[in-house]
């Protein structure tokens, strides 16, 4: 028997709608959810529907990657979820998803559907911080208080930092980054380094996490790091970084980079300092349930799955108030 459902689909660049489909019956080793909840990947998701630089994208597409919903039905073979339990998955904005019943994690009662759909994205994040080897006691910038940033900025607080320093230009996500934890906010790279001598740095920071996805800010980054930093690049750039001396900002100063995106977490095991998504995601989980990262201060905006298109405009035009976007798909 096939269940209907609505799903997202970029028709083109700039274009978004829900579109009908039919799936299957769950095959023996996937469940069938019914989705309560998913949130928006801001760059990502913006990066499909502008068709920006670094991406290949076949028309339509359907998008998103951070999901919560309730299993209706389950495969012969499914053992370790039932019908109603509540599961976090990598699905697609839809009305229904297929999934395998290994890459579905059983969300605990006492978190609600709306903080786990994060857990995508703070896994994200956590891996970039992983990959840096912070330690307790070492200066942290985080440029970019975007969503992945005020992620990344918890991360490190909760991992030890100090000082935690939050950089962007705009003054509602400086100001939402200093109420979740940032001991400095500032808005440009000479400001950061005025944060550094407030704070007896004597060379930088070092570790710094790139989170705005814009090329250029690999030389602020490069500039803010000390002696010996390492830099995560946990934005996904969109185009190219021009006029960079590697020479002087990287070899001279023995900068480490990191690319720290999500497709090279470890793919067999976990090992320190490189885990598995698999683990990423259910620590993220445990973090979200157990309090240790606020995300209901991220969530700017709330749409009915039917208001996707509205959401996706606010999107496109890049509005910085705009952070955590939810879609409701009761």
């Amino acid at each position: 028997m096939t269940t209907k459902t609505l799903r997202a689909l970029v028709m083109q660049p700039g274009a978004i709608r829900l579109e009908p489909d039919e799936l299957p019956a769950p095959a023996p080793d996937e469940v069938l959810l019914r989705t309560t909840k998913t949130l928006i990947s801001p760059g990502t998701e913006r990066a499909i529907m502008l068709n920006l630089p670094g991406l290949a994208v076949q028309y339509p597409k359907s998008v998103g990657y951070s999901h919560v919903g309730e299993i209706v039905q389950v495969g012969a073979q499914v053992r370790s979820l039932k019908i109603g339990d509540r599961v976090a998955s990598k699905s697609r904005h839809a009305s229904h998803a297929l999934v395998n019943e290994r890459l579905c994690h059983q969300l605990a009662p006492d978190l609600d559907d709306e903080r786990a759909t994060f857990f995508q994205l703070l896994a994200t994040s956590l891996q970039a911080l992983r990959k840096t080897r912070l330690e307790l006691g070492e200066a942290t910038a985080v440029l970019g208080a975007g969503l992945v940033g005020q992620l990344a900025l918890q991360l490190a607080r909760l991992a030890g930092a100090m000082p935690v320093v939050a950089i962007d230009n705009h003054g509602g996500r400086l100001k939402l980054a200093h109420e979740l934890g940032a001991d400095h906010i500032v808005s440009d790279a000479d400001a950061a380094k005025d944060a550094i001598a407030a704070s007896a740095l004597a060379e930088g920071f070092q570790v710094v996490v790139e989170a705005t996805g814009n090329p250029a800010a690999l030389q602020t980054a490069c500039d803010i790091a000390a002696h010996g930093g390492r830099i995560a690049l946990l934005g996904s750039s969109r185009g190219a970084t021009e006029s960079f001396d590697f020479y002087k900002r990287v070899h001279k100063k023995g900068i480490t980079l990191i690319g720290a995106h999500i497709d090279t977490a470890a793919r067999l095991a976990s090992a320190p300092g490189w885990w598995t998504l698999r683990d990423e995601q259910h620590t993220a989980l445990k973090l979200l349930q157990n309090e240790r990262v606020a995300v209901a201060p991220l969530i700017s905006h709330r749409f009915h799955c039917g208001e996707i298109a509205a959401a996706y405009d606010l999107l496109a035009e890049w509005n910085l108030d705009a952070l955590g976007m939810m879609i409701d798909w009761s």
